[in-house]
């Protein structure tokens, strides 16, 4: 198997969506640069300071879906309050009805002045969506719709 970029996430070729993977040793890590990825697709994340932070909660019944919170929630916090991350620390736990993750989310809001924006996010889909919990680094594989 080939190496996972060094920022542990990259863009794939796609005609009008953001088509991503993104890598980490375990799941956590991977789901945070899944959001960094998310962030990286509306602008650029070396423009984003580290001066607020934000917890985030979400749950779905499965990976894939919680995986699908997760995203909604960042585009979400980007489209209400106009806030923009570039570190998470996620912790993902098993409920009663599946999982919950509870990340803590460092960034900033959105100034023209300094962040370019490049895409708006319409919303993640569950089209093509995989995490492969078995590769190494595990490999989550989405797409966000533009």
């Amino acid at each position: 198997m080939s190496k996972p970029p060094e920022r542990g996430f990259r863009f794939l070729e796609h005609m009008t969506d953001a088509e991503i993977e993104s890598y980490g040793t375990g799941l956590e890590e991977s789901f945070e640069n899944a959001g960094l990825a998310a962030e990286e697709t509306m602008v650029d994340l070396s423009s984003i300071s580290q001066t607020m932070k934000r917890t985030i909660k979400v749950s779905g019944e499965d990976h894939e879906s919680l995986l699908y919170s997760w995203l909604e929630a960042l585009v979400s916090l980007q489209d209400t309050d106009g806030m923009l991350f570039s570190k998470f620390s996620c912790k993902i736990s098993k409920t009663r009805g599946g999982f919950e993750l509870k990340a803590s989310c460092f960034g900033e809001k959105y100034d023209p002045k300094k962040h370019e924006q490049k895409t708006a996010i319409k919303a993640p889909t569950f089209y093509q969506m995989l995490i492969d919990e078995k590769s190494i680094p595990i490999k989550i594989h989405f797409i966000l719709d533009l």
